[in-house]
């Protein structure tokens, strides 16, 4: 009886752990563009905090990193379920485009991409600097942006002639070439990318700053409703107790205090309401011109 015993209570453990296994929630997280791209860093952590806020109410969780992909291939990865509960941060339009994606229904950037500050080239950076009015900006100079960013339509419908190029680090190169006249970054990601993308002719414009409403969402396919419902509601918990909006300032902190938001002219632009977005996401919004 014992070594059946002992046999019964070893398919036992095997039985409880192939079980913990398979209530263990996948999700994979987008890997940087390359060994410079530090976009993500924020967006991950936020995403491990939330998972972290429901971990009595939903269970253990394990983050795979996906392949290096731009964006444009990110969302085919996600609408075709390359990956077990891909999630990509990205613009409602972007994401409509099919309607296979569903976003999480909480605006974890808290409005930071909204603010926009640019590098400008050697031969613009005088001028653009003496432009002292949004019109002046938009009838002589040009800014360049990934291809398909949201950004796109934002500036375009606002009168800006837009360049798109294609790979994250040559933009930095194009408009250091002077091959744009403005790049234009978020607060949140232009700190790091000064450092990082550092090179002859890439200088950070200091005279002005667009603001709009950016609203971007953390997408995943519609079919993974369990994990859209586990981070909404461990980002709200994390918004409720402030650990989110803590998060946040500490990712932000390096950047406002290089743009110095207050010391610029700030530009305010129109946009579209996001399509396909029926929750309220402007309340959860930090007011960046009165951060310190």
């Amino acid at each position: 009886m014992k070594p059946f015993r002992a046999l019964f209570a070893a398919l036992l453990a095997c039985s409880v752990s192939i079980t913990a296994s398979a209530a263990e929630l996948l999700l994979t997280l987008r890997s940087p563009e390359s060994p410079t791209d530090k976009r993500q860093i924020y967006i991950n952590a936020a995403l491990r905090l939330a998972l972290d806020k429901t971990l009595a109410s939903h269970g253990p969780y394990k983050l795979l990193s996906s392949p290096p992909m731009n964006k444009q291939r990110a969302l085919l990865s996600a609408r075709q379920k390359t990956h077990p509960n891909l999630m990509i941060m990205t613009g409602a339009s972007e994401a409509h485009e099919t309607g296979l994606l569903a976003p999480v229904r909480f605006p974890l950037m808290l409005g930071a991409t909204g603010y926009r500050v640019c590098f400008v080239s050697p031969q613009s950076q005088q001028a653009v600097a003496q432009a002292s009015t949004l019109d002046e900006l938009r009838n002589k100079f040009s800014i360049l942006q990934g291809l398909g960013w949201s950004d796109v339509p934002v500036l375009r419908d606002n009168g800006f002639h837009v360049i798109e190029g294609a790979g994250y680090e040559a933009l930095f190169r194009m408009v250091a070439r002077g091959r744009a006249d403005l790049f234009c970054r978020s607060v949140l990601e232009v700190q790091a990318e000064a450092q990082a993308q550092a090179q002859p002719g890439l200088l950070l414009d200091r005279s002005f700053a667009l603001v709009y409403d950016m609203p971007q969402f953390i997408y995943t396919h519609r079919d993974n409703t369990a994990v859209i419902e586990r981070l909404t509601l461990g980002l709200q918990q994390a918004h409720a107790d402030g650990s989110l909006q803590a998060l946040m300032r500490k990712h932000l902190l390096p950047s406002l205090q290089l743009v110095e938001l207050s010391k610029r002219r700030i530009h305010h632009l129109r946009t579209a309401p996001p399509p396909d977005i029926d929750f309220e996401y402007r309340s959860y919004s930090l007011d960046l011109l009165k951060e310190r």
